[in-house]
């Protein structure tokens, strides 16, 4: 059985979709990969596990629903059953929202949620995102449309408040305050969870001026009328790519989210995730 450290996407992560057992999710998670034959992200973040080239498969949406008929009539019944699938999730080996086929692929999953509904019929659609897609209003609004048309959880990253943090655990060229404004102009019509790396770059741990400048990013988002539903933190669950970028303790981790929660307005969930996931930290 598979375990939180196991992310496998078939053979040279050629998979289009792949079981995982999701810390976050809490169980059974179906991925979505849009990005067979490799790497594609406008971010480099140190911690990230996915290797730039990895096979050359493509992405097609037939073969999706392929692959869809081959878990759920199939795998499902001979290996996971009776265990709850509790969401289908966009993540893969990117940026979901750097895919052409974004659109067909949430039509897709809504559509195989109706035809498996014994097994799929409670699980949620699931985006995680890097939070640049939101800087594209074609691809926002996309998103809005299928949230209102089938229901769509959204988890937005945003690691640091600092653009100097930020530039550190992305490795990229955006400026944090346009990210921050796309986030804030999507979360006003569709609710989502902000989930945040906090973990070791060459020994620098997070501290108290990281967690200050977070915690005020947050106030900001929200006061801008940003609907954040939960903050999620979590560390380096899998062998990354730079040996450099290493996983914290619960007990650090715990330390960073009382510092955020001690800015932050009460009412909003934090909720963290060490190493193994085992045991979430709730504040």
């Amino acid at each position: 059985m598979k375990d939180v450290s196991q992310h496998d996407r078939g053979e040279g992560g050629s998979s289009l979709v792949y079981p995982v057992i999701s810390r976050r999710s809490g169980g059974l998670s179906l991925g979505v990969n849009l990005f067979p034959g490799g790497k594609r992200c406008g971010f480099d973040c140190p911690y990230c596990e996915v290797a730039p080239s990895l096979s050359e498969k493509e992405f097609s949406i037939p073969g999706l629903k392929t692959e869809f008929q081959l878990f759920f009539e199939n795998d499902y019944p001979r290996s996971w059953s009776p265990k709850v699938l509790r969401d289908i999730c966009f993540s893969g080996n990117g940026e979901p929202t750097l895919s052409p086929s974004l659109g067909e692929a949430l039509d897709a999953c809504a559509e195989a949620r109706r035809a498996y509904s014994d097994a799929a019929g409670n699980a949620s659609i699931l985006l995680i995102t890097n939070s640049t897609g939101f800087l594209d209003s074609g691809v926002s609004k996309l998103l809005e449309d299928f949230a209102s048309r089938e229901g769509l959880a959204v988890w937005a990253k945003l690691d640091s408040g600092s653009q100097e943090g930020f530039e550190a655990l992305s490795r990229s060229t955006f400026r944090l305050d346009d990210i921050c404004a796309g986030i804030v102009s999507f979360a006003r019509k569709v609710p989502i969870v902000i989930q945040t790396m906090v973990c070791s770059l060459g020994g620098r741990l997070p501290g108290r001026i990281e967690a200050e400048a977070y915690a005020d990013r947050i106030s900001a988002l929200i006061e801008s009328g940003a609907k954040i539903e939960a903050l999620h933190f979590y560390t380096v669950a899998r062998k990354p790519l730079e040996a450099w970028a290493e996983p914290i303790p619960a007990g650090v981790i715990a330390m960073y989210m009382g510092m955020v929660g001690g800015r932050l307005d009460p009412g909003i969930p934090l909720l963290g995730f060490d190493e193994r996931g085992e045991r979430p930290i709730l504040l």
